[in-house]
């Protein structure tokens, strides 16, 4: 079976800790949609694929500390814009959650394609900035 979301090489920071995180996420992206695609869709249970939901939540969480803590160490100097947008993402991450919660919105393939590309586009925009940031020191 094709995976859902497929690392790229081109993708990887040269950050080991970071981007071993990085494939953990995507790795928890695919458990979410193995989940929802596998699930009887008779009985509409969410409640496994909710659950790695809000483990991708808690993990991503941590994940996002530890990259902080990893820019302060190294003295990445956008350090606060970075924060503010894991601040910013960890809000649409619950507001997804709530929506899901709430029966406002499925734990559907259009809500798996919105957390892929939630995760793509932070790693492979603002994640690489620090990548470059620490090949030029």
């Amino acid at each position: 079976m094709k995976r859902f979301l497929t690392w790229r090489d081109d993708w990887y920071l040269g950050i080991d800790e970071i981007d071993q995180q990085h494939l953990h996420l995507v790795d928890l992206v695919n458990q979410v949609a193995d989940s929802v695609m596998t699930q009887n869709s008779e009985s509409n249970d969410d409640g496994a694929a909710m659950r790695l939901v809000l483990q991708l939540q808690e993990e991503t969480r941590q994940h996002f500390r530890d990259e902080e803590a990893f820019m302060r160490n190294h003295e990445y100097p956008q350090v606060s814009s970075h924060h503010r947008e894991h601040a910013l993402l960890q809000a649409e991450m619950s507001d997804l959650i709530r929506e899901i919660e709430e029966g406002k919105r499925r734990l559907d393939i259009e809500t798996l394609t919105s957390l892929k590309y939630w995760l793509i586009d932070h790693v492979i925009d603002s994640d690489m900035d620090i990548a470059r940031y620490m090949n030029s020191r």
